[in-house]
């Protein structure tokens, strides 16, 4: 039986429903449910407006816990743990997490690779993941860079304009450069394509030998929040979270 009750005017749209369990982003689970793999106590729900509250929802034969409040962390990741869930990449982030939290249910809203420390943010929000991670947004991340060799004299200029990094067949979207000293630079993007800012500083001249992100949005990294440590998110960071002011 297929069910397209949306008359219920109480509780959380499916959708969103879906998203605040982590379970995907709100347009994923749109498509989740398009295709048929929710139930709603026991029936095919293909309705992302119908709203729930307190009824079973399934998604492909797995029953989705009750997002019964969104939960939201900072994370200051440290250089040697893999965002991976594969247990094969230990140590993980997930490692850090204490036992009340559950691994399966938080999500990584814009990983750093291995060598990469700073600010990352964990959440059972997919609504919050797409907004931070969705390149239509063009939210701001800042890195801080030390390097090694020499920037072309150019480099300012070039990341402005946009590079064409190595195997691409589009240019960065425009970053800003700046070079603090020698061998130390901060450089500001609005995308994140895999490797980034090793690729860019290569192309310009120079290898990359330490890197770490300080702010994403207009959130900046706790100064007292230590490599390694996790705390809840603030109301007030989460909303500085997806600004772009102050950059």
């Amino acid at each position: 039986m297929v069910s397209s009750d949306s008359g219920k005017s109480r509780g959380m749209r499916l959708d969103a429903y879906l998203a605040r369990a982590g379970l995907a982003s709100r347009r994923e689970a749109r498509g989740l449910i398009r295709r048929g793999a929710v139930q709603v106590d026991g029936d095919v729900c293909r309705d992302s407006a119908r709203r729930i509250d307190g009824e079973r929802v399934v998604v492909e034969d797995q029953a989705v816990e009750s997002p019964e409040a969104v939960r939201d962390f900072i994370l200051h990741k440290p250089v040697g743990a893999s965002c991976s869930r594969d247990d094969r990449e230990a140590p993980l982030v997930f490692d850090l997490l204490s036992g009340t939290l559950s691994r399966r249910s938080l999500l990584i809203a814009g990983r750093l690779d291995r060598a990469t420390s700073g600010l990352l943010i964990l959440t059972t929000d997919g609504d919050l993941v797409h907004r931070l991670t969705h390149p239509g947004r063009k939210l701001p991340k800042r890195y801080r860079i030390e390097f090694e060799g020499e920037l072309a004299a150019s480099a300012v200029e070039r990341c402005r304009e946009g590079l064409l990094l190595t195997g691409e067949d589009r240019p960065t979207r425009p970053a800003e450069l700046e070079i603090a000293a020698a061998g130390q630079a901060t450089l500001i993007l609005r995308e994140g394509r895999n490797r980034q800012v090793r690729r860019m500083i290569r192309l310009l001249g120079g290898e990359v030998v330490s890197l770490h992100r300080d702010r994403i949005g207009a959130l900046d990294l706790p100064a007292d929040l230590e490599p390694g440590e996790l705390r809840p998110l603030e109301r007030d960071e989460r909303a500085l979270l997806v600004s772009d002011r102050s950059l």
